[in-house]
């Protein structure tokens, strides 16, 4: 088999390992709406701009090429507003140090036209403060067992490691019992279902 070019497909290798470390990059339009992406690829759920450092360097190498790569946007200003580990589950094989990753979250200054690339995005666009509640809401009824995973991948919340982001960097609110359950989603523990 070969793709339109006459060339053989691609071979494939055994999957990549976490490498633990992560960033985030959170960009707000000067109207304070936030850039989400709603991912093209496992776990479900609408986030800001992230992926592993991997091989880009240092982590503000790595946020800045996640912005280019993911939306096509070119970072002016980056500055680090946190940084610690968090246990969260990726689709990649455990790294060294387990399940979790040690993150970096930016806020950045960017320019240019948003372009998003359809191998990481599904959909991306700017939500205001009140629409990013909305989808805290929703991942939070997702991780107490209100809405089912089917209802939850059709229509998305906040990943579930960006609520306690969201929380702590007050962009958005959840309650400590709801934030303890997101936070059990987020390793990868599936939701109690009570409805």
């Amino acid at each position: 088999m070969t793709n339109h070019r006459g060339d053989p497909p691609p071979v494939a290798g055994p999957p990549r390992r976490c490498d633990n470390t992560s960033v985030g990059v959170l960009i707000a339009d000067p109207a304070g709406r936030l850039l989400l992406l709603r991912r093209a690829t496992p776990p479900a759920g609408v986030a800001p701009v992230a992926g592993h450092v991997d091989d880009h360097g240092t982590p503000a190498d790595a946020a800045r090429q996640e912005v280019a790569e993911e939306v096509g946007l070119t970072v002016r200003t980056l500055d680090l507003v946190a940084e610690g580990w968090r246990p969260n589950a990726c689709r990649r094989p455990a790294g060294p140090r387990g399940t979790g990753h040690h993150w970096f979250l930016y806020r950045a200054v960017v320019a240019g036209t948003v372009r998003p690339d359809p191998a990481a995005a599904r959909e991306v666009r700017w939500h205001t403060p009140d629409e990013v509640q909305d989808l805290v809401r929703r991942t939070v009824a997702y991780a107490s067992g209100h809405v089912t995973a089917e209802l939850f991948a059709d229509a998305p919340g906040i990943e579930p490691v960006w609520v306690r982001f969201l929380h702590d960097l007050a962009l958005a609110d959840a309650p400590a019992g709801d934030l303890a359950a997101v936070d059990a989603l987020a390793r990868g523990r599936a939701p109690d279902r009570t409805a």
